[in-house]
């Protein structure tokens, strides 16, 4: 998916606070487009619910790799993902549900599941007529985002990374510019999400 101005400011703002360079193309054997027992190992039942939830089907003839919109590394280790309102659907909502008691996140997932809550009937309106390959009906490409993220939490911390980061764009509406106000906010965003590093 093409990088929004958003997405790229605060990347990017994240980038400066945490002074470590990020990196947009970071790619792994085990991040690719499709669930296998050997990648998500004790969370394999976990995501086959998800996928079986959202009614997709395992038709998918080619396998690639997936990126995170950027992978921060150092002692940070971890991808990093900036959620903009068309991940805030009513799938996305459904995923956490099925997701392990003992999964380790950085970010809370009462507050992704308020802002589904919030914003589903304008997330499941994007592109609501784009169907995949895997989620072949009306809303399938919805179905597949929220399916997909759920690949950025669950899959990391099984191979050696950091819990993602996620930051809402609701987080940071109020940050327009790469200037101190724009990196206090980010700042006070990472101290409480990060406290474990």
């Amino acid at each position: 998916m093409a990088k929004t101005d958003r997405q790229i400011l605060i990347t990017q703002i994240v980038s400066d606070v945490l002074e470590e360079k990020f990196n947009p193309e970071q790619t792994y054997d085990w991040f690719i487009n499709q669930h296998k027992p050997e990648h998500f190992k004790a969370y394999f039942k976990n995501i086959s619910s998800i996928f079986t939830s959202l009614k997709g089907k395992p038709e998918l003839n080619s396998i690639r790799k997936l990126h995170p919109d950027a992978y921060f590394g150092g002692k940070y280790n971890m991808f990093f993902e900036f959620d903009e309102i068309q991940h805030f659907s009513t799938a996305r909502f459904y995923t956490y549900k099925h997701y392990p008691p003992d999964l380790q996140l950085n970010y809370s997932i009462t507050d992704w599941q308020n802002y589904c809550q919030a914003n589903q009937l304008k997330a499941n309106k994007y592109r609501a007529k784009k169907t995949t390959d895997d989620f072949n009906f009306i809303g399938g490409r919805t179905a597949q985002r929220a399916y997909r993220d759920c690949f950025s939490d669950l899959l990391p911390t099984l191979h050696g990374l950091n819990p993602t980061l996620r930051i809402a764009e609701f987080e940071v509406s109020n940050v327009k510019f790469n200037d101190e106000f724009g990196r206090k906010v980010i700042q006070n965003i990472l101290k409480k999400k990060l406290q474990h590093l």
